[in-house]
């Protein structure tokens, strides 16, 4: 009854321990999202709107020939460094009227009937030696008589990828479209902080590693450096980034690391690939040799990386493909990284293979960087496989670890024991030496009845010279029987140990030891806790027979009278269990099992293991 009161008593504080953290957890989440939805609804819609639906278009060159936006996304008919005209009448009014236009490497000037009242242009920045407009976001001041007015921009860029695209306008109150910015950057805005994070999260963890062992971790300063060009990648897409920095700026960083981010995820692949790492080298090696020499190439003259992107992008058609099969191969091979992250790899390579094949036949490019965001999906998919990887590799030092520390007390015990043991044959040998010696003198005298009584003696002394307890032939296993013989005998428990083992065992000795060590603990316990001494015993049976391991336990146990003496053993059922828990996941791994009963005065233990 003490036992039953004991226990509700430490699951109702459990109980409540669990509710205060679901409540703290649940509070958090709610003001987390709460905060989301603020940051996701900022601003007044009825105030702010995208003209999407009402643009006439046309080309300079042929303005009687319109097209209506409706009906038509792209026109296919713009080239390279021809000017195409969206036009449509203002009719919304709105207080403190803005324009928020955004750019994607095209030039454009807005004309309000025939007043211009905004302009970019190579000449009019002064960038008459670039043909880059880069990428802009730029807020625009309409006049207060804008209402009725034909708006007019006309749009060109010298890539032809960017050709015919509608440059993105919003028409909204000031306050109302600075909202709207923040708002539909806060993706790629967590996209950076997660990037970055993970980026620290990693150098943190090879400047650990290097300054520890010595030793660089490629594959982690390359997983680094892939977070790290992304988030990159991903804030000079962002719209904030394009009010503040100059539209070349986000460019360049925007398409420069746009090709870096495959070449480092590429390059981590092969790492992590055993068995077809060098057959993927032969497409690798080639891949990122050419990528860096058109990347060179493009820096160091006037060749403009827009340019050269379209073609890096259908390299990387076939990459996808290349990567994917290498993925499915390995992970058929059991590798471990490739079995937990394959599906990962083959759903985001396929999407970017579409994804690629659009912006390489110049299909209309999505107002969210979806290739971006994909591989935000796989980085944070690698993390926390390195993450789990890394914990593991923990836990599996830290047992090994332990398994040295207990094997290194066995072994302090041992020799121990055998320093004493040869002290005591030394000063046998001595004594052993002197009897001799009288022995060899009563031969001398012919003393035969004398020389009969101090050979009987030498024989007793012979049977003293017998070396340290062995309970079985497996040395490990001696050792720890030997370590809970002497528990035992200090605890005025009486053993009995039956065990037949070979030399070797099938079993790793962390998992002989943990076996033998809950088993015994679990014994040596229980047993000591019966208060009359001449009733504490344990039996050990252990026996090796057609690579089957079995092994019986019996110990008394007086669990109605003196288990609960004096409180000691308040805590025995916990460690029982724990035990027991213990003996059923080491029986698990060797396909075994575990069986428990007791008697009134008996405790049995029985483990089955199949090697």
């Amino acid at each position: 009854m003490y036992f039953k009161k004991n226990l509700s008593h430490k699951k109702s504080k459990v109980n409540l321990r669990w509710l205060l953290v679901f409540f703290i957890l649940s509070a958090f989440f709610a003001i987390v999202g709460f905060f989301c939805y603020a940051f996701t609804h900022p601003f007044n819609k009825t105030q702010m709107a995208e003209i999407k639906e009402t643009w006439v278009y046309s080309s300079r060159e042929d303005p009687d020939t319109t097209f209506k936006s409706q009906y038509v996304k792209r026109m296919d008919s713009i080239e390279a460094n021809e000017t195409m005209i969206m036009s449509r009448t203002m009719a919304r009014k709105v207080d403190n009227p803005v324009l928020l236009v955004q750019g994607n490497h095209q030039w454009f000037s807005l004309w309000l009937d025939d007043e211009l009242i905004y302009d970019y242009s190579p000449r009019n920045q002064g960038k008459a030696n670039s043909d880059n407009p880069g990428k802009i976001t730029k807020e625009i001041l309409l006049p207060p008589d804008y209402i009725g007015r034909n708006l007019r921009i006309e749009v060109s860029t010298p890539y032809e990828n960017y050709s015919g695209l509608p440059i993105r306008v919003f028409v909204g109150e000031a306050n109302s479209v600075m909202s709207y910015v923040v708002a539909v950057t806060m993706p790629l805005v967590l996209m950076v902080v997660i990037s970055l994070a993970i980026s620290f999260a990693l150098l943190a963890f090879i400047i650990r590693k290097l300054a520890r062992q010595k030793k660089l971790d490629l594959e982690s300063l390359l997983l680094a450096c892939f977070g790290l060009s992304l988030a990159i990648e991903a804030a000079a897409e962002n719209s904030i980034a394009g009010l503040f920095f100059s539209p070349i700026v986000n460019s360049l960083l925007a398409t420069f690391f746009a090709i870096l981010t495959p070449l480092l995820l590429i390059s981590y692949y092969c790492c992590k690939m055993e068995r077809f790492q060098h057959t993927y080298k032969l497409w690798a090696l080639p891949y990122l040799t050419f990528s860096g020499v058109i990347v060179l190439g493009a820096l160091l003259t006037n060749v403009d990386l827009p340019v050269v992107k379209p073609w890096l992008d259908t390299l990387n058609i076939f990459g996808t493909l290349v990567t994917s099969y290498a993925a499915i191969r390995e992970s058929q091979n059991n590798n471990r990284f490739y079995l937990f992250c394959t599906p990962w790899i083959v759903l985001v390579a396929s999407a970017h293979c579409f994804l690629y094949i659009m912006s390489s036949v110049g299909t209309e490019y999505s107002t969210l960087n979806v290739t971006a965001l994909f591989y935000a999906i796989i980085l944070l998919v690698i993390f926390c496989y390195t993450v789990a990887d890394f914990l593991q590799k923990e836990e599996q030092t830290n047992r090994q670890m332990n398994f040295l520390e207990i094997k290194t007390s066995l072994l302090e015990d041992s020799r121990e024991e055998m320093r004493q043991h040869l002290l005591e044959v030394e000063n046998m040998k001595q004594a052993f030496a002197k009897q001799l010696q009288m022995v060899q003198f009563l031969v001398e005298d012919e003393n035969l009845s004398g020389v009969k009584e101090h050979i009987e003696k030498l024989q007793q002394d012979a049977q003293l010279l017998d070396g340290m307890s062995t309970v079985t032939g497996h040395p490990l296993a001696n050792l720890i029987l030997s370590r809970y013989q002497k528990i035992a005998q200090e605890r005025n428990i009486t053993v009995e140990f039956a065990v037949e083992l070979p030399n070797t065992l099938p079993i790793s000795d962390s998992d002989l030891t943990n076996l033998f060590a809950h088993l015994l603990e679990h014994a040596v316990r229980e047993a000591y806790a019966i208060t009359d001494p001449s009733q504490r015993k344990i039996t050990l049976t252990i026996r090796y027979q057609e690579e089957q391991l079995y092994i019986t336990c019996e110990h008394t146990a007086n669990y109605h009278e003196n288990i609960f003496d004096k409180g000691i053993t308040a805590e025995l059922p916990e460690q029982e269990e724990f035990d027991l828990r213990i003996l059923e996941s080491i029986s698990k791994k060797y396909a075994g099992h575990v069986t428990k009963y007791n008697t009134a005065k008996t405790d049995t233990v029985r483990i089955h293991l199949e090697m």
